[in-house]
């Protein structure tokens, strides 16, 4: 049956939106067109597209607005020709597509981060799940802002209910972790290992699929020592899989969720990343009021910033 006009309004509206980071919360069919309700996590518009190719945009004036306004459904074809051999985000990164495959996506979230846990997230998907997880605009989690993310992430978690799992290893249990076994790539394996074989009898899944942090051997040797039999694909950039794009996804907002926690327990705004200036001024405000030993409880020490901070 032919594309209708309408038809390839929608699927190159639903291209732009998920390329902007934003989320549709609600669609439907109207009178002549159909109805969207568009939010980038903080507020959100109202857009409907007509079988003519007008494109009426409601709400307030907003950054979020204007541009809806500015997309042209006349550059429909175009869109549609660039996006379909690779959807292409604006950052340059392909958007997932469907493989049909029941997988476990694998990744992780904090290890460049000086304050704040490591997270590990592993999720099954499978063909079911995976047309929900891409309608959704599921992808790497490093291309959301925070509050698209988050609300993703609760997404996430209904789509595929029961069929996840988070480790968290807060910043205490990650230096003692750090100092049994001084080689981040080691201790990522082992958490990589104890996250898949957790996971791995709920569903039953027979492939796994995460993204390479190191010598593939590491995480082959840690999944045998668990006692774990699973086939294993470690690759470069794997957010690129369905799987692992909504795992990134899930262990991201759990990090932000537990920064913002352990922020709140200490009174100051814990910034992320490790090359922000303001790293070192708040490690320094924080050990002038609770002592050095209170790095060992918000931050991961083998980071050189940790010299910086208490050697002055």
């Amino acid at each position: 049956m032919p594309t209708s006009k309408l038809e390839t309004t929608i699927t190159a509206f639903h291209t732009y939106i998920a390329d902007q980071g934003w989320r549709i919360l609600s669609e439907k069919a109207v009178q002549s067109g159909h109805q969207f309700v568009v939010s980038d996590g903080k507020i959100s518009v109202p857009v409907t597209l007509y079988t003519t190719g007008r494109i009426n945009v409601q709400g307030q004036a907003s950054a979020l607005q204007n541009a809806l306004k500015a997309w042209n459904s006349s550059s429909i074809a175009s869109q549609v020709a660039t996006t379909a051999p690779a959807l292409k985000s604006q950052s340059g990164g392909e958007r997932p597509r469907a493989t049909g495959l029941a997988r476990i996506g694998c990744d992780e979230s904090g290890k460049g981060d000086y304050y704040g846990p490591l997270v590990m997230a592993a999720l099954y998907v499978d063909n079911h799940t995976e047309e929900q997880l891409l309608a959704l605009g599921v992808r790497d989690s490093k291309r959301l802002t925070d509050a698209v993310m988050l609300e993703m992430a609760r997404e996430i978690e209904h789509i595929c209910r029961g069929q996840g799992l988070l480790r968290i290893y807060d910043p205490e249990r990650y230096n003692r972790l750090y100092q049994a076994t001084p080689n981040l790539n080691l201790l990522l394996a082992q958490a990589h290992a104890h996250t898949i074989t957790r996971l791995q009898p709920t569903v039953a899944a027979s492939l796994a699929i995460v993204d390479q942090f190191g010598a593939e051997r590491l995480l082959l040797d840690a999944l045998r020592q668990t006692g774990c039999s699973i086939t294993l694909e470690q690759r470069p950039r794997a957010e690129d899989d369905t799987a692992v794009a909504a795992a990134s996804i899930m262990a991201r907002a759990a990090f932000v969720r537990e920064l913002a926690e352990l922020s709140r327990s200490v009174g100051i705004e814990l910034p992320k990343g490790a090359s922000n200036p303001r790293i070192v001024t708040i490690g320094r405000e924080l050990v002038a009021q609770h002592g050095a030993d209170i790095l060992r409880k918000v931050a991961k020490l083998h980071f050189k910033t940790t010299d910086m901070i208490v050697v002055l």
